[in-house]
């Protein structure tokens, strides 16, 4: 695509903690499509990993994702690692 696709026009440089937010994101996404337990409905996972995966290329690639959903997938990939590894648990 070119500079003037409507995607390059809101894209910019990234920094370090927000492409680690995005990997994150996408380790998670891998873990749940893989059928690992927290979702035992292998549709539903693939589903919820997709919208981790989307969230991560949006950030990876420096375009905006509102403020409220950007938390809501984190909070949910936080839950999702909780329920892997209870020692990652954190409270909301």
């Amino acid at each position: 695509m070119g500079d003037n696709s409507r995607y390059d026009r809101y894209a910019h440089r990234v920094d370090a903690e927000t492409e680690a937010e995005a990997s994150a994101l996408r380790v998670v996404a891998g873990l749940v499509e893989g059928g690992v337990p927290p979702i035992p409905d292998r549709v539903v996972a693939g589903r919820v990993a997709g919208i981790l995966r989307a969230a991560a290329a949006e950030l990876s690639a420096g375009r905006p994702v509102p403020l409220q959903l950007r938390r809501t997938v984190r909070w949910t990939a936080d839950a999702l690692r909780a329920q892997l590894d209870p020692r990652t648990s954190r409270e909301r």
